[in-house]
């Protein structure tokens, strides 16, 4: 949740000043975006682990994770939120605000992010269960959460054995359906929250 309120925050507000200003200023961010999404999470998170976690706390490889989660994730929610507002920006209503003097914040945050507010609780729901899926990898691998701190990652690894797998299913089996399930349901509160949310729903029933 906390790597998801990073990357969210980030892509909302680099998304809204480049789609709305456009120019050096689009640019800019563009390739900013752009190499970060260049760069392969997992790999990264492995090395950072190795090199650091070692020297840290296990609270404090927690907060990594959920740092470098935060960080990289941003780029997609930022393509998204740019395209809604390049959509946004040259309707009637933002030329109405201008001409009534209205500040460039004010119609970026007030008027036009409410219209976009469903595209942005999809794509968090969404990026919330990938997340959930990531660290679950990491844990699995060992780079991740480790014992005693349970996570559904570790707890798969720790049956990752034959005689386990074999003799003792349920050690694997039930981590394997709740993270499955968890990630359906975090979807499906994200479509939810999208018809809630929506200025437009009402007028398109």
């Amino acid at each position: 949740a906390i790597s998801v309120i990073i990357s969210t925050f980030i892509g909302i507000v680099l998304g809204s000043i480049s789609g709305y200003f456009g120019g050096k200023t689009d640019i800019i961010i563009m390739r900013i975006q752009e190499v970060i999404s260049s760069i392969p999470f997992m790999p990264l998170a492995m090395i950072l682990s190795v090199v650091i976690g070692s020297r840290v706390s296990e609270n404090g490889r927690i907060v990594l994770i959920m740092c470098i989660l935060g960080f990289l994730n941003w780029p997609s929610l930022c393509r998204l939120v740019r395209a809604q507002v390049l959509a946004e920006r040259e309707k009637e209503y933002i030329v109405a605000g201008r001409a009534m003097g209205i500040s460039q914040m004010a119609i970026i945050f007030r008027h036009i992010f409410p219209n976009v507010i469903s595209v942005i609780m999809v794509n968090a729901t969404l990026s919330f269960a990938s997340c959930l899926l990531t660290e679950s990898g990491l844990s699995y691998l060992g780079f991740g959460v480790v014992e005693p701190k349970p996570t559904w990652g570790n707890m798969l690894n720790g049956a990752n054995d034959s005689v386990i797998i074999q003799n003792y299913w349920w050690c694997w089996v039930f981590p394997a359906i709740i993270l499955g399930i968890c990630t359906i349901c975090i979807n499906i509160i994200g479509d939810g929250l999208r018809d809630a949310l929506d200025p437009r729903a009402d007028r398109e029933r």
